[in-house]
Parts: structure tokens; C-alpha cells; sequence
């Protein structure tokens, strides 16, 4: 299991490394981001590749402190009780490249099969909820007839019906992969569930099933890295899909409240009431007539009895407020999606990534380093007389 830790530790790592330097080369490549599967705000892409290079940075993370708690020996123990035989438990795990040991032998041999793979597993199955998410936002481009978004030409193959469709085959295995993960992490809770102590045969929950987990989990991580390498996006295309809804209408409300103190009921009853009349006659924002702003601003004041009753952006302003890239720049505070802000995130992730590798080559090493001492004494005891 250790062994298998690690190499879904470097394959989550080499996965994130992609991610970064992917984001890094969009900070100012404007998207939509959605929610309830509608167009919510514009943010960069390297703002939303970057949300999910962070996720799996704590994935990192678990593994790393899981690993703490599972490189600990359970072995010496005699099933439950230990021996009349002068065990040296401590020297056992040393040469077994073990950190520790699960000290009490009943624990050991008994109670930790229960936890060590469900928490173990655990892991690679959250990280594989989270690529098939990102997957499902890759898959959905394919859903339009002109993406903004695509797998470069070569990954994708040819319907044996439709001569037209360019089916994005990786996306779809890697999003089964992805659910064979879960599934087979499945098999170590469901194994241990209601299982009485000491049915050993039962509740070792490191069966043949659960035992596949990790290595779905680095097909699955190999399959993702594919993927992102593959990404092709079209900035323009991005922008214009931005510019083809209203995304930017609560910008123009906040506007009105951060640059002219107008209350913010008023300025989302004015933006919605912008966004009505544009899509009852299918306007996208930049051609929205400014004329037409004025007179409903001025049926919103009348609305809520405002005294000035004027628009108060130039239509500079308004074109301004509804520009999906001067909404990302006018975002402020940790962790948005304005272009300094995410390349921020982009260095600080990188020195973590660098981090995570150093300890995953460390702890490699380390059992590589017990292996050899192990074999060693082996080679002592054949030599003796």
C-alpha cells in the first residue's frame, strides 16, 4: 500500500504541475464560470484551473499526513496478543522501512485493518470525484456547436455513423476511470462495515478489490494529465461567449453603489430590469443602447422615489461596468481572479508542489533505503556458520 501511496502521490503531482503552468499562461484569458449550470461571472482561466490545482494540493496534503499514521508496523504482534518468543518489534519495523509502530498489539493486528485502508483509499476516491467534475466542465464544451474549449486534433476520434462528430474520447475514459476509483474504494468501507473483531477473514478490507484503488487512481491521474496536455482554448471565443449573456449585470449594480452610493436594491431592480429588455430583444450588453439605460434607470428611481433621478454613469462608464474583463480587474481581495492576484496563487502553488515532490522522493527513498538494510541482514544470517 505504500509503495501505491506514493505513486499516486507523484501522478497527483505531476497532474498539478500541469495544472499550474497551464493557469499561468491564462491569467488573462477571460471565461464564464457557472453556477446551477447557468453563466454566473466572468473569471480567468487560470482562476479556475487554479481552484482545482489547490484542491488537489490538499489531496496532497492528506496524503501526506495519512501516510504519518499508515507507515507504522503492525507486524510482531502474534494475530492479537504478541509471543512468548523475544520479538524485537522496533528492529521488525526498522527493517520494514516503517516509521513506528502501531503499539498495541491487539490494534495491530485486530482494529487497524479496519481504518488503514478506508483512510487510504478515502483519498484517492475524493480526488477522483474532483476529476471527473473538472471532466464534466471539459465534456459540456462539446455540448455546443462552437466550444471555446476543445482537445487538440489527434485526440479525438471519428463516429463509425456520423462522419461529423469528433468524439473526445479521453474525456470520457478518464471520467470512467475516475468511477472505477470510487467504486473500488467502495470495497474497503462495505468489507469493514459491521464486521465483529477478530473475523480477520472478513474485515481485511485491503481485498482484491480495494486493492486496485491506487492503481485506477494513477490510470486515472495519467489519463487527466493527457487530457490538459491536449487543451486547446480559444480566448476569443471565451470572451465572446461572456459577451453573448449578461454575466456583468451585477457589476453594473455595484457600480452604482461603489462609485455613486446608489442603494443596491436599486441598482439590481435597474441591471435586471437592463437584462429584461436586452434579452426580449436578444441585445448583448455591448450593444445595449445607452438611451434606453437612462429611461430605465429612470423608472427604477421613480420606483423607489430617488430624488435624482438621473443616470449617473457616462456611457463610458456603462459600457465600462458591463466589459467581463474590467469586472475581473475590478476584483478585489484574496484569492480573486484579477491577473496579479492569480499569479499570486500560481507562484505559492508552486512552491508547495516542489515541497510535496521533496517529500514523496524522501519517503521513497526511505523504503528504498530499508529494503537494501533488509536484504542485507538477510545476507548476514545466510553467512552465518
Amino acid at each position: 500500500m505504500r509503495l501505491e501511496m506514493l505513486d499516486f502521490a507523484d501522478a497527483l503531482d505531476q497532474v498539478r504541475a500541469r495544472l499550474i503552468t497551464i493557469a499561468q499562461a491564462h491569467t488573462a484569458t477571460y471565461v464564464p464560470a457557472y453556477t446551477n449550470g447557468v453563466q454566473a461571472m466572468p473569471i480567468s482561466y487560470g482562476h479556475y484551473l487554479m481552484a482545482f490545482a489547490d484542491s488537489f494540493a490538499r489531496d496532497s496534503a492528506r496524503i501526506r499526513e495519512a501516510y504519518a499514521r499508515i507507515n507504522l508496523s503492525p507486524m510482531g504482534t502474534a494475530v492479537l496478543a504478541n509471543s512468548s518468543w523475544s520479538i524485537n518489534r522496533e528492529r521488525l519495523a526498522q527493517l520494514l522501512g516503517f516509521d513506528g509502530l502501531i503499539v498495541n498489539s491487539l490494534d495491530a493486528g485486530q482494529i487497524s485493518t479496519y481504518d488503514i485502508p478506508i483512510e487510504a483509499t478515502s483519498i484517492a476516491s475524493s480526488t477522483a470525484i474532483r476529476v471527473g467534475a473538472l471532466m464534466q466542465d471539459v465534456h459540456t464544451q462539446y455540448h455546443q456547436t462552437r466550444p471555446w474549449l476543445l482537445l487538440a486534433s489527434g485526440k479525438t476520434y471519428t463516429s463509425s455513423a456520423m462522419p461529423q462528430k469528433a468524439n473526445p474520447g479521453i474525456i470520457q475514459n478518464t471520467r470512467a476511470k475516475a468511477s472505477d476509483v470510487v467504486a473500488s474504494a467502495q470495497a474497503s468501507l462495505w468489507r469493514a462495515h459491521n464486521v465483529t473483531p477478530g473475523m480477520i477473514d472478513y474485515k481485511n478490507t485491503w481485498s482484491p478489490g480495494s486493492a486496485k484503488t491506487f492503481v485506477h487512481g494513477v490510470e486515472m491521474l495519467q489519463q487527466l494529465a493527457d487530457v490538459l496536455d491536449s487543451l486547446r482554448i480559444d480566448p476569443a471565443r471565451a470572451l465572446d461567449e461572456l459577451e453573448s449573456e449578461w454575466t456583468t449585470s451585477m457589476e453594473l449594480a455595484e457600480t452604482l453603489q461603489r462609485t455613486h452610493a446608489i442603494p443596491f436594491r436599486v441598482g439590481h431592480h435597474f441591471a435586471s430590469d437592463v437584462v429584461v429588455y436586452a434579452k426580449e430583444r436578444n441585445i448583448r450588453p455591448k450593444d445595449f443602447p445607452y438611451a434606453e439605460a437612462v429611461r430605465i434607470y429612470r423608472e427604477a428611481g421613480k420606483k423607489y422615489d430617488i430624488k435624482d433621478q438621473r443616470l449617473p454613469l457616462t456611457e463610458k462608464e456603462f459600457r465600462r461596468a458591463l466589459s467581463p474583463a474590467e469586472m475581473v480587474l475590478t476584483r478585489t481581495g484574496t484569492g480573486g481572479p484579477q491577473p496579479q492576484e492569480v499569479a499570486r496563487m500560481v507562484a505559492a502553488a508552486k512552491d508547495t508542489l516542489a515541497k510535496d515532490r521533496a517529500w514523496s522522493a524522501e519517503a521513497r527513498q526511505r523504503l528504498l533505503t530499508a529494503e537494501a538494510a533488509l536484504n542485507a541482514a538477510f545476507e548476514g544470517v545466510k553467512s552465518l556458520p
